[in-house]
């Protein structure tokens, strides 16, 4: 099958390309920069760049749709946010069943912080208490309502931007630069204590075709992970499949949860989109997942899993000299690197030669003072999609 990936730049998508170029299919990959880790995979036939769909939305959507047919793609796998635009215009394109998303209105539903805040609730599925907001004032109260609180923007991802009173992270960003509005909404929760779990899963039209479930022991900055360890937790594929039943959802789905000290489980958001966690997942299981899936028997990730990214674990060594110990033992204990495994050197190159699009957002974005989460916000500036219209 000739299968075309779209946002190669992350270390899901490396680690998908390389799932589906092992199993035997044609991967084709594209993304704005040449430099992107994904698109020098070996198990790329053909590295496409575009236009960003963030800032040119019909020049992206139309070269999608452009190689799509000049290629003869069989599948084409949204990786990250794009997926909200290539949707957009999916009913409009020839052979709008060749693209792996739900429709507009239910990834909205999902990314939608507030609306899936509200969807939990209806279908009586566990989430940390939750108020809206749509103004500083607003801001501001909701906050002094909760002795220990987060709170965030409704369409934002990676953890950039959290305020939040507890935690490593408190203190981090100040009440005085947060702007909830009616068009921009925010969300202010309880802070819940214990261990933030996160699951992935791909789903064909309301099933269940691949699950799993990972924890990070170690985070950049506090926000994304870099070391990824899958876990068993019967009890999250229960509460995902009756989401993914309720909407009938195709596509890739993923949720952040929080299990506290008692053992409970919480939503905490949902990213309807791969994410890091499944370079744990084992080739075949995962690209059949996507190609010939097996519903009756849908694969479920076994525990004890690893991978990790080396390339940021010595960012953080080098950021904090008394993570070095913990660091080295990490580098050292056999964790296979999403980017540079055996067989597959380059994209482990790639993802240092990367960091140069840290400097293309700096400038498309206008950012003067270099903040914590450039680095994160980098990832996903010109893919990522704040809630505003598309067209």
């Amino acid at each position: 099958m000739r299968v075309l990936l779209t946002s190669a730049r992350f270390p899901h998508s490396v680690g998908l390309i390389r799932a589906l170029g092992e199993s035997g299919h044609e991967v084709y990959a594209t993304d704005t920069f040449h430099t992107s880790p994904g698109l020098h995979s070996r198990h790329v036939k053909e590295r496409i760049l575009t236009a960003p769909p963030k800032f040119e939305p019909h020049t992206f959507v139309g070269q999608i749709a452009d190689v799509v047919k000049s290629r003869g793609i069989d599948l084409v796998v949204p990786a990250f946010e794009e997926v909200f635009y290539l949707a957009r215009h999916v009913p409009e394109l020839p052979n709008p069943d060749k693209y792996f998303c739900a429709p507009l209105d239910t990834l909205v539903h999902l990314h939608d912080k507030r609306r899936f805040a509200e969807l939990a609730l209806k279908l009586g599925l566990p989430i940390a208490k939750t108020l809206t907001v749509t103004s500083d004032a607003e801001l501001r109260e909701a906050v002094a309502r909760f002795p220990e609180y987060f709170a965030r923007a409704a369409f934002s991802r990676g953890g950039v931007t959290l305020l939040t009173n507890t935690g490593p992270l408190a203190g981090a960003v100040r009440i005085e630069d947060c702007h909830p509005t009616p068009e921009q909404p925010w969300l202010v929760q309880e802070f819940l204590h214990g261990e933030d779990l996160c699951s992935f899963t791909v789903a064909q039209r309301g099933r269940v075709a691949a699950h799993l479930v990972y924890r990070h022991p170690l985070t950049i900055e506090h926000a994304g992970g870099i070391v990824f360890e899958s876990i068993d937790e019967p009890r999250i594929l229960a509460m995902v499949r009756r989401i993914v039943e309720h909407l009938g959802y195709h596509g890739s789905i993923s949720f952040d949860w929080m299990r506290n000290e008692a053992g409970g489980l919480y939503f905490v958001e949902c990213n309807p989109r791969p994410t890091a966690g499944l370079v744990t997942m084992e080739s075949g299981p995962l690209a059949g997942a996507y190609v010939a899936p097996d519903l009756d028997a849908p694969y479920e990730t076994s525990a004890g899993r690893r991978g990790q990214i080396d390339v940021a674990i010595l960012r953080d060594m080098f950021r904090d000299p008394r993570d070095i110990p913990d660091d080295l033992h990490r580098l050292l204990d056999g964790t296979p690197d999403v980017y540079a495994p055996k067989g597959d050197r380059m994209p482990g190159l790639y993802s240092i030669l990367s960091y140069v699009h840290v400097l293309a957002f700096r400038h498309r974005m206008h950012v003067e003072r270099h903040k914590h989460s450039d680095l994160m916000e980098a990832q996903f500036f010109d893919i990522d999609w704040d809630g505003s219209p598309i067209d």
